[in-house]
């Protein structure tokens, strides 16, 4: 079990955190007092520490320094109501391990916990027990599901894990990506090594290179001690990285020379140090098509892609539906600490059934997390309880236009086509030109926008005013 020690001037936010983070499995003290929070760092030894960036008296800063000299090895989370770009970029590059606005956003916090320990610090120091531990909704974090494209799936990822080849994990975005790459490294000779997931989308041009690689003490302005980054901490096992697309090319490039030599080079360091991970990629985009148009290295594609794994949306699979809203039931009732996991009740059910879930599987445990709030004393969930703006997509029957359409001020009802007055037929025209496009290229919005020679954000736009899904 590992220790987390929350600061806060804050009684409410210190018990709130204590609360939630106790229910994940954690042991957590709190402090209010600054010396107080200095005294229990000496005598005992905290793996997380959550502390406010603007405590009394001291500022992150210095505070970060008089952590790291009781304790080097833990991991600093700062938190603050006023988030300033200035201060985040600072203390990152000191060493903390993230900077995190208030309200905290649970499954953020969750997901930089995680990280975390993933670290070889905290990894040498967890108690390993012998036999199977019990499984609890809050431990298992995703479901295969059995519809014909989830067997599929799921025989594709026990095909490639016992190898070591790397992998391309491309889906929607929501639709379980990193739950598929975990899988894979948990069926792989490295299932007892670190798995470090890296969510790409986060990191800046100027910290990118510092989070991957690490840095040495003094390589620039604020760098006072040496880190080690992401792929050093995931030697041994597996590398995630999420959204790779959103890499420098300057980041690609030590990217490709970390897959071809097996080494890497921290900013400021002379030394290459050898490491040994396995990597899994992860898309919402056509990283092909990106490579053919220059936007993402075609050599580091082609690295990256000894096996290119696809995910189907939620609305392919829709006879998986009930059991992840099943599960995410349980997962949530667990959380919130009640005895009896809730239904919902037939009509709210048919909705969420209806329902084409665009943001998939991460937008149907959201509304049930959501739904669990308003569950009622028959320990059922209403349909008022179902999001308001979800029960009126549902009404709208797809790749059709049925709804009022807003453009500029004025607002035309495609109910009335038969009046062919001429913008009515030009819309009419657009919607059937663009699914006709949207169809020839599989659904490829980039390829879509430009066969149609409009922006993407532009095609986006048309998409949302005409009501065209699919």
């Amino acid at each position: 079990m590992l220790n987390i020690l929350v600061i806060d001037n804050q009684v409410s936010f210190c018990n709130l955190m204590k609360k939630f983070l106790t229910k994940l499995g954690y042991k957590v003290k709190t402090s209010t007092q600054v010396n107080h929070a200095i005294e229990m760092l000496g005598n005992e030894p905290f793996q997380f520490v959550i502390s406010d960036y603007r405590l009394p008296h001291i500022q992150g800063d210095e505070f970060f320094e008089t952590i790291k000299s009781i304790n080097p090895d833990a991991a600093v989370i700062f938190t603050s109501n006023e988030v300033n770009l200035k201060n985040v970029v600072s203390i990152i590059k000191r060493g903390a391990s993230d900077y995190l606005s208030k309200p905290i956003n649970p499954d953020e916090l969750v997901e930089v916990l995680k990280r975390n320990e993933n670290s070889p610090k905290l990894i040498e120091k967890k108690v390993i027990k012998e036999g199977n531990p019990k499984e609890t909704p809050s431990t298992r974090d995703y479901v295969m599901g059995k519809s014909k494209n989830a067997k599929e799936t799921q025989k594709m990822v026990e095909t490639v894990g016992p190898t070591d080849f790397t992998v391309i994990i491309q889906g929607e975005t929501g639709t379980g990506k990193e739950s598929y790459a975990n899988l894979i490294h948990k069926s792989s000779k490295r299932r007892d090594m670190p798995f470090v997931a890296v969510d790409c989308g986060c990191l800046t041009k100027d910290l990118a290179g510092s989070e991957l690689f690490g840095h040495e003490k003094g390589a620039f302005t604020g760098a006072v001690t040496q880190k080690i980054g992401f792929f050093e901490m995931a030697n041994g096992g597996t590398i995630f990285l999420d959204e790779i697309a959103n890499l420098s090319s300057e980041i690609q490039t030590s990217l490709l020379r970390a897959l071809q030599e097996k080494v890497i080079r921290r900013i400021g360091g002379t030394c290459e140090i050898p490491i040994d991970v396995r990597i899994i990629a992860a898309t919402n985009e056509d990283l092909l098509y990106k490579s053919e148009t220059s936007s993402f290295r075609e050599d580091l594609y082609y690295r990256l892609s000894e096996f290119v794994l696809s995910i189907h949306p939620l609305r392919n699979r829709k006879e998986d539906v009930p059991e992840f809203i099943d599960f995410f039931l349980k997962q949530t009732a667990f959380e919130l600490g009640r005895q009896e996991v809730p239904e919902f009740e037939p009509e709210a059910f048919d909705y969420l059934m209806a329902y084409h879930w665009p943001g998939n599987i991460r937008e149907l445990r959201n509304v049930i997390r959501r739904s669990c709030l308003f569950i009622n004393k028959h320990n059922m969930i209403p349909l008022s309880a179902v999001p308001i703006e979800l029960r009126l997509k549902v009404n709208r029957p797809e790749v059709r236009i049925e709804e009022d359409i807003n453009l500029g001020d004025e607002k035309y009802d495609l109910k009335t086509l038969k009046t062919r007055d001429l913008k009515s037929v030009a819309l009419e025209a657009e919607s059937e030109k663009i699914i006709e496009v949207l169809k020839d290229v599989k659904y490829n919005k980039t390829k879509a926008a430009e066969k149609l020679n409009i922006h993407r954000k532009t095609l986006y736009s048309k998409l949302k005013t005409l009501n065209i899904s699919y």
